[in-house]
């Protein structure tokens, strides 16, 4: 074998090895977190910085927080960016805000920069008494 055939070979095989590596762990990603229904209720007694304008709480990758207005909202901590979970609440700003690239959304999840132009993904909150229910 000549050594032109032999580094053909060589570089085919590992071509093939590296293709299915990379397409195994692409099937093995698990689901992604955004995709999943939100459905649960937060007795505010218990969370007392949501009793405060600005405050926020993080519960099973939803950020909970109460705006400047006093109104509740609440979206996923996994950046549309990245998918990152570094999504907090800048009450400064009464906007969601990545810190890993400064992605920024408004409090509907609206893109407000290029790194947040996938938007970020919302969930409904509704208070019944002393009861927040966030869903989807």
């Amino acid at each position: 074998m000549q050594r032109r055939d032999f580094l053909l070979r060589i570089s085919a095989g590992a071509a093939a090895g590296l293709a299915a590596t990379s397409l195994g762990s692409c099937l093995s990603q698990p689901e992604n977190p955004q995709n999943t229904p939100v459905d649960f209720t937060l007795d505010l007694s218990q969370f007392p910085q949501l009793n405060r304008t600005g405050g926020f709480l993080i519960k099973d990758n939803v950020l909970v927080a109460r705006t400047i207005q006093g109104d509740y909202v609440a979206a996923t901590v996994i950046c549309s960016h990245e998918q990152q979970r570094k999504v907090v609440y800048d009450d400064d700003k009464n906007q969601f805000h990545c810190t890993a690239h400064d992605a920024r959304f408004d409090s509907r999840g609206k893109g407000l920069n290029s790194n947040g132009k996938r938007n970020l993904t919302v969930y409904n909150t509704q208070l019944n008494g002393n009861d927040l229910r966030v869903y989807s």
